[in-house]
């Protein structure tokens, strides 16, 4: 073979080479798959909306507690409610005490919906007809809930008599469980239903030097749940 010849057919073995590497790249960077890239970003689980409820006084099992008491006004915890009244027993105040359906003489107090076999719960025979029912006005609905479940299950209720403030004037509307420092959790100003998914301003108060507590430990809090 000439030298001619010879170098012309190593120019042809050359590009058929270079050729098929260039298919083999274009192939392989072609069979990715379009939706994959070299970093990937998780979705993050969307935030359940807080569950409210509307409470209807069960009738109670013929086992559950039952004391006597009168009523004298509608209820300070559930106020948003015209079934819902403030009882004494003895001498405490008990505050919700709801109509069992059906009936007028007899109450349920107590109640702890979030654990149905809460051994507070008692039925009160009242010893004096209810009084009158106030109206009720229409309220927003952070306002008319009486027993509040934060995203860590602590429940929470509201005030009934003199509510706490620090020194800021900031009142607490609900109080809670003892956190687990054993200091008693309170939820600051109104539950916050800009959304489906309810927050709460919770903190603790702990004495100061001056003549008013001041709060600690503030953060906000995602509800769970909320019964009215």
């Amino acid at each position: 073979m000439k030298r001619g010849s010879k170098i012309a057919v190593i120019i042809v073995f050359i590009v058929v080479i270079l050729f098929g590497v260039g298919q083999f790249f274009t192939g392989s960077i072609s069979n990715i798959p379009s939706n994959q890239s070299s970093t990937s970003t998780a979705t993050a689980p969307a935030t359940p909306a807080t569950e409210i409820v509307s409470y209807s006084a069960p009738v109670p099992a013929t086992s559950t507690p039952a004391e006597q008491g009168s009523c004298w006004t509608n209820s300070i915890a559930a106020y948003a409610r015209g079934d819902a009244w403030r009882c004494t027993v003895g001498n405490g105040i008990s505050d919700p005490c709801f109509q069992i359906q059906g009936s007028t003489t007899t109450l349920l107090c107590g109640v702890n919906p979030a654990n149905p076999n809460a051994t507070s719960t008692f039925v009160l025979k009242l010893t004096k007809p209810l009084p009158a029912s106030q109206p009720v006005e229409n309220l927003p609905p952070q306002e008319q809930v009486w027993l509040v479940q934060l995203a860590d299950g602590t429940l929470c209720s509201p005030f009934t008599g003199t509510r706490p403030y620090d020194a800021n004037g900031d009142s607490a509307n609900y109080g809670c469980a003892p956190g687990p420092d054993g200091k008693d959790v309170m939820i600051f100003g109104d539950l916050n239903a800009s959304s489906s998914q309810w927050t709460a301003e919770i903190g603790t108060l702990s004495e100061s030097t001056s003549s008013l507590p001041v709060m600690t430990s503030s953060s906000t809090m995602n509800v769970m749940k909320v019964w009215e």
